[in-house]
């Protein structure tokens, strides 16, 4: 049988196929055996010749590989850990002069408010912060001590006196021309101070804020009762005495309005015209404009024959008796200004004022109408609970720059405002706010129990009203005096105007800035007081520490715990 050379070896022969000669050559049983141990004694030399011939990686090269992964795997580690340091350096460096704190807060209690913070940054101007007290003094137990024996402050304030250096530091991270040191009043450096500020008596734990040097410095000393607000407490009264608590902080508010004093060039003059009312409705009102570096001064009406021209504006708040006619002439006169117009007028009404005949025909000739009667709102969704006179009053235009981006005001027992005319010679009137189309003008006495609002017509009625008067003078620049009607002292004597949401303060503040030229001149601030003490850690100890533990301990040891694991997986491979 000629051999089948295509043939697979390992395929068995088909049984058909078999001859004779196959059959003769197949082995005995103990043939087979033997024939088996001596193909696998061969089969044994033949793989151990295949392993001596394989070729042997020298040890030494072995070893070099390994170091040389290895090697990668501490530089890489070496290199996660410097880049920790580094940051960990820099961190530190940098929060001396930029501020790395996140606010998570809801009301954003832990920061500086946006609008300051832009002030502070477009500040071109040199300003020098001292404060009358060591870091450690003023946290510590003199503060207190001074706070109880000045101010008769007998509350644990220390959580507010950390708030204060906190916030302090926060100032030369937003612009290094603020410069911001603390003065131990036990040194000869303080001595210095107190004989330069001599005219002034300055206590423990002052601020003194100010730019310029020699005669043309100018500065202002901000004082504890300036940075803290504080709650009086008459419980011993009988006894002769008053103690305080400190309830909230204004440091924010009195550091930053310091600065907007000191590097201004504009000084605000208003005058509060007394005698006309009942009730002094001005008190808050004062104290936010003096916190806008306005300066107030109150004149009767009986001095009245003429005002001032030092005067911006005039204020007019809650009268309940009529003007006579040489009171309003001395206020047209005013507003006039000898044709140089400049100045500006805020009238805050009072429903529960009689029919000022005089009064209301002057604002009249400004096209602003005041009629009789008081304000109920019949949308129970826009007045307060059980109180249909006290409602939400709104921006009367999208357009309207200086109501721009506030909210609602919420008044009280407004008087009924109108738009007498748009315009009319040289006087523009426009609506600022008004309420909504289902407000009433009840009668004068109404109470919130009224059931009669359905005999009478619905309409929207003026909440707050700006008349211009508009002339160019003889370099055709545009001169302007303002008349700025509102239907309500609450706009000024409100416990709403405290409400964040709500934009009284706001508003009454960027009339007065409008009355009195200084729109854009610098910055308002609305007074902000932290109640929240938590606000003496912006980062809270707890947080802190979790952020020392991450990056101190946590991320290096996994780095190196990551290093050394791969180390050893690559030494094994």
């Amino acid at each position: 049988m000629e051999e089948n050379k295509n043939l697979n070896p390992e395929t068995e022969i088909p049984a058909e196929e078999t001859t004779e000669e196959t059959a003769a050559t197949e082995n005995t049983p103990e043939e087979t055996a033997v024939t088996d141990s001596t193909e696998d004694k061969k089969s044994k030399k033949e793989k151990k010749a295949k392993k001596e011939k394989k070729p042997k990686k020298p040890k030494k090269l072995k070893n070099q590989a390994l170091l040389r992964r290895g090697g990668y795997s501490i530089a890489i580690t070496a290199a996660v850990l410097a880049g920790i340091i580094v940051l960990n350096v820099l961190v530190n460096a940098l929060a001396s002069r930029f501020v790395l704190e996140f606010d998570m807060s809801s009301a954003k209690q832990n920061s500086v408010s946006e609008e300051n913070v832009d002030y502070l940054k477009n500040l071109d101007t040199e300003v020098n912060i001292i404060v009358c007290a060591e870091p450690e003094g003023y946290t510590g137990g003199y503060m207190s001590y001074y706070a109880q024996n000045l101010y008769g402050v007998t509350s644990d304030a220390s959580d507010y006196f950390k708030q204060t250096v906190k916030l302090l530091d926060k100032y030369p991270a937003y612009n290094d021309k603020i410069n911001l040191r603390y003065v131990d009043t036990q040194s000869t450096e303080f001595t210095e101070i107190s004989s330069k500020y001599s005219n002034e008596k300055l206590n423990y734990g002052d601020i003194i804020v100010s730019a310029g040097s020699g005669d043309t410095e100018r500065y202002k000393i901000v004082g504890f009762d300036d940075v803290y607000a504080m709650s009086e407490d008459s419980t011993y009264a009988a006894y002769g005495y008053t103690t305080s608590t400190i309830s909230g902080n204004n440091v924010e508010t009195a550091v930053t309005s310091a600065i907007a004093y000191v590097t201004s060039s504009k000084t605000k003059k208003v005058a509060v015209i007394t005698g006309h009312s009942k009730t002094d409705y001005t008190a808050d009102y004062q104290t936010l404009l003096k916190t806008n570096n306005y300066e107030i001064e109150t004149i009767s009406d009986t001095l009245i024959g003429s005002v001032s021209d030092e005067f911006d504006a005039i204020i007019i708040a809650g009268p309940t008796t009529d003007f006579i006619g040489s009171e309003l002439d001395a206020i047209s006169e005013f507003l006039d200004n000898d044709g140089k117009l400049g100045k500006g007028l805020l009238f805050f009404a009072d429903a529960s004022a009689p029919y000022l005949t005089n009064l209301y025909d002057f604002l009249g000739q400004w096209g602003i109408d005041v009629g009789e009667g008081i304000l109920f709102e019949t949308n129970s969704n826009n007045h307060m609970d059980g109180d249909p006179m006290t409602m939400g009053i709104y921006p009367a235009s999208s357009e309207e720059e200086l109501t721009s981006g506030m909210q609602l005001c919420i008044t009280g027992y407004n008087v009924p405002l109108s738009v007498g005319f748009e315009s009319e010679g040289s006087i523009k009137v426009t609506a600022l706010m008004e309420s909504l189309e289902s407000v009433v003008a009840a009668p004068v006495g109404t109470t919130a129990g009224w059931t009669g609002a359905d005999n009478y017509t619905k309409q929207k009625y003026a909440g707050v009203i700006q008349s211009v008067m508009s002339e160019y003078d003889d370099d055709n620049n545009l001169i302007s005096s303002y008349v700025l009607a509102f239907g309500s002292t609450e706009y000024i004597s409100s416990q709403y105007n405290e409400y964040s949401s709500v934009s009284n303060k706001n508003l009454s503040l960027a009339c007065a800035e409008r009355a009195v030229g200084a729109e854009d001149t610098g910055i308002s601030f609305i007074s902000k007081t932290i109640t929240d003490e938590s606000y003496a850690d912006s980062v809270t100890e707890s947080s802190a520490g979790i952020i020392r533990i991450i990056f101190m301990f946590i991320l290096p040891i996994a780095s190196i715990a990551i290093g050394i694991y791969i180390f050893i997986r690559r030494k094994n491979a």
